[in-house]
């Protein structure tokens, strides 16, 4: 009875999605033409892979759809940003995960920053990044729901990426289709937290207003040529202890500091790499209810990889290695990927999340430096 009420409530707002939609459609024909492209689009997503680290494991992929609503920015300020064409808009999208025992449907909404990579009179190629929040029907529960260890709890953070290509088939309608990846998790707020990856495919229809043209393009501001910089940030999270007989759920803070060195292949793509100092309130506390006694719980990660400086904004990607780390801690790897916009004085602001494979460990506030 609950898989039928949650597939009707999937079929149901899809319809509303499609109203909402073709709605937008019209309202956007009856306004004079803007400055800036706008566009209302849906898209079909259609997962690639099956999670296992669920029980009951689901046997198909997940399947969903998105609406967006977004706009074109082309203007010198807005090249000026990011040294790029790009679009931002917002998004409302449901999915569902094909496993109503253990994972149900879920419905998310956020907001999304969308560069232009190559840019022709009728297409264009573009990655986009996002973040929001969704709502998941079916949790972890200890009793009803205990083989759901994505989800510790209804309401959890929502991040992606994706890259997409649009063609123009007529005067206001393109197509879309590309590769769009999702993952949802509560950042640690509360446990079970292993988070859930959503790579998809997808396709879909574009209303857009104005005609597909090329949109002006500017040149780069000056940079000073330098090859090599140097970026040091503080960090600071919460991550939750789960409950027990004797102690209840309780946050605990981590801090650190981020050191990293990096050389400039080209103006966009940098190779990094550098040092993270870790000072784990929430490890410390973990450590004591395994041994009962406090140990040395503070770690030191040589971290390197790469990073795409496009304007202000720097998207990073790297490994870490816990060369100084407590007993037991596993693993000694991760990855790291943090969203870092700097302003003209070199202050640097952002968010990182802290990853092992599939399972999230934490999100992270950073606040520095970059010279």
């Amino acid at each position: 009875m609950r898989f039928q009420q949650g597939t009707y409530m999937f079929r149901l707002a899809f319809i509303g999605v499609t109203v909402a939609l073709c709605t937008l459609s019209i309202a956007l024909g009856q306004v004079n033409e803007a400055t800036d492209e706008r566009e209302v689009g849906l898209n079909l997503l259609a997962g690639l892979y099956v999670s296992s680290r669920i029980v009951p494991i689901a046997t198909q992929a997940p399947v969903g759809f998105e609406l967006r609503y977004n706009r074109m920015h082309t203007s010198q300020q807005a090249w000026e940003q990011c040294h790029c064409l790009y679009r931002s808009g917002a998004f409302l999208n449901a999915y569902s995960f094909r496993n109503p025992i253990a994972l149900g449907q879920s419905v998310g909404a956020g907001l999304f920053f969308e560069p232009l990579l190559l840019h022709r009179v009728r297409w264009d190629v573009s990655v986009r990044a996002l973040a929001g929040i969704t709502y998941v029907s079916r949790s972890y529960d200890a009793v009803t729901n205990p083989g759901n260890r994505a989800f510790g709890t209804p309401v959890n953070g929502l991040i992606g990426t994706g890259l997409f290509s649009r063609y123009a088939i007529s005067s206001h309608w393109k197509i879309l289709a590309g590769f769009d990846y999702k993952h949802i998790s509560n950042a640690g707020v509360r446990l079970p937290n292993e988070g859930l990856n959503i790579p998809s495919a997808t396709v879909g229809l574009t209303y857009y207003t104005g005609k597909a043209v090329l949109s002006p393009r500017y040149s780069h501001v000056s940079e000073s040529g330098k090859r090599w910089m140097v970026r040091g940030l503080a960090m600071a999270s919460v991550k939750v202890l789960e409950a027990t007989d004797k102690e209840p759920e309780r946050g605990y803070p981590i801090f650190g500091l981020n050191f990293i060195g990096g050389y400039h292949l080209t103006q966009a793509h940098v190779i990094s790499g550098g040092i993270e100092l870790l000072d784990d309130r929430y490890f410390k506390e973990q450590i004591l209810r395994w041994t009962g006694h406090y140990q040395p719980y503070r770690q030191v990660t040589v971290l390197g990889g790469y990073e795409f400086w496009q304007g202000h904004f720097a998207f990073t990607a790297h490994m870490g290695w816990n060369v100084v780390r407590p007993f037991g801690y596993k693993p000694a790897t991760y990855q790291k990927y943090g969203l870092l916009y700097r302003f003209a004085s070199g202050f640097t602001t952002g968010v990182a999340v802290k990853a092992y494979g599939e399972n999230t460990k934490n999100f992270q506030a950073l606040v520095g430096m970059t010279l």
